[in-house]
């Protein structure tokens, strides 16, 4: 048994919608994988607009660049739905990515799946037009019964909400 004032090297933590797991510009004491729910990773700009990068789901590993180059946290998580997160001590974790080699195999793979998945919606959002990129997204959307709020799918986007009401009416679509 540890004592009160030592957290375990892993442990689960419950999280509530609209919560932050990791803050962008703050240093993080933890690398998180999800147990269950949705997070939206975004990047805010100094003009306070936000661009989110990704939406993560079970199994997915959070924090984990940052632990690996020792930097502050880039993005801010931000959970769209309540659900868990298994915590693992940033020390631990780069403890257990030199010893355990199906880990390291796990996150590298991981961290490679992302990239691709970067890379091709970068590609995507430069050759598609905007509504089709919009039409895709909501397909994709509806097939996971995910509900996101215009603000999210307009970050999403990289676009303004009256951008985007303006597409979706000439779309006749209705989200």
């Amino acid at each position: 048994m540890l004592p009160d004032d030592i957290k375990p090297p892993v442990s689960l933590r419950g999280f509530e919608k609209g919560s932050r797991l990791i803050v962008q510009d703050k240093t993080s004491r933890n690398v998180f994988v999800i147990r269950s729910g949705v997070v939206k990773c975004f990047i805010s700009e100094d003009n306070g607009k936000e661009y989110i990068l990704e939406f993560l789901g079970e199994g997915e590993v959070l924090g984990e660049i940052e632990a690996i180059r020792r930097i502050p946290c880039m993005c801010t998580v931000e959970a769209l739905t309540a659900g868990e997160v298994f915590a693992v001590d940033k020390a631990v974790f780069m403890r257990l990515l030199e010893e355990n080699r199906e880990l390291n195999s796990a996150v590298m793979e991981l961290m490679a799946t992302r990239l691709i998945n970067t890379a091709a919606r970068a590609s995507r959002q430069q050759l598609y037009t905007l509504s089709h990129s919009l039409v895709q997204l909501v397909e994709i959307l509806d097939a996971g019964q995910i509900v996101f709020t215009k603000q999210d799918l307009s970050n999403y986007l990289g676009i303004s909400p009256r951008s985007l009401n303006r597409l979706l009416s000439q779309l006749k679509m209705t989200i």
